[in-house]
């Protein structure tokens, strides 16, 4: 697999699974998409609940929570995946509103060579703005952009974030971003 950069990733929306509901398994399954891969969604009740993704190979945006305006999304499991050339591999985003993610856990999971922060834990960084540096709430060209800016979640909470025994291979970047704020922290 060729890995992603920022120009590859202007094919937003070329997401391949998403999913919104309750009680949903999706397993054995490969995915290589310019954007999302396998990605918990809002739903139309509000809610998504008891989700299970297990035995996947992704590249893209691979494990996805987001982006989450109020919905409340709760009971996510990820487990033995295998991520290679990623743009992001873990990526849990809220666009603002007062959602909740909570019992959220990641496990057993190998990414070689991710080409941007492998773990992202907070603000959707994206471009709804024909300027993909203007922050809403997190600019596409934060950090690395000195100018650009990345807003903390305010209102939205996170609690019981699960990351357990994740290898990470030959980052291009730091191993990731957990952000939120001294009013919210996320737990």
């Amino acid at each position: 697999l060729k890995g992603h950069n920022l120009v590859d990733l202007s094919a937003f929306n070329t997401d391949g699974f998403d999913i919104s509901g309750h009680n949903v398994y999706v397993h054995d399954c490969n995915c290589y998409a310019q954007d999302d891969c396998f990605t918990v969604k809002d739903n139309y009740d509000g809610r998504s609940t008891n989700m299970l993704f297990e035995n996947n190979n992704a590249s893209g945006m691979a494990m996805v929570i987001g982006s989450i305006g109020g919905s409340h999304i709760h009971n996510i499991t990820f487990r033995n995946f295998y991520v290679q050339n990623t743009f992001k591999g873990i990526y849990t985003k809220f666009r603002g509103g007062t959602g909740k993610m909570t019992n959220i856990t990641f496990e057993n999971i190998v990414m070689d060579s991710p080409e941007q922060f492998p773990i992202w834990i907070g603000p959707a960084q994206q471009a709804d703005n024909p300027d993909p540096c203007y922050a809403n709430p997190c600019s596409l060209c934060w950090p690395d952009d000195p100018a650009a800016v990345c807003f903390p979640i305010e209102e939205s909470k996170m609690e019981n974030i699960t990351l357990r025994n994740i290898e990470i291979n030959n980052p291009k970047m730091s191993l990731g971003v957990i952000m939120g704020s001294n009013d919210n922290p996320t737990r």
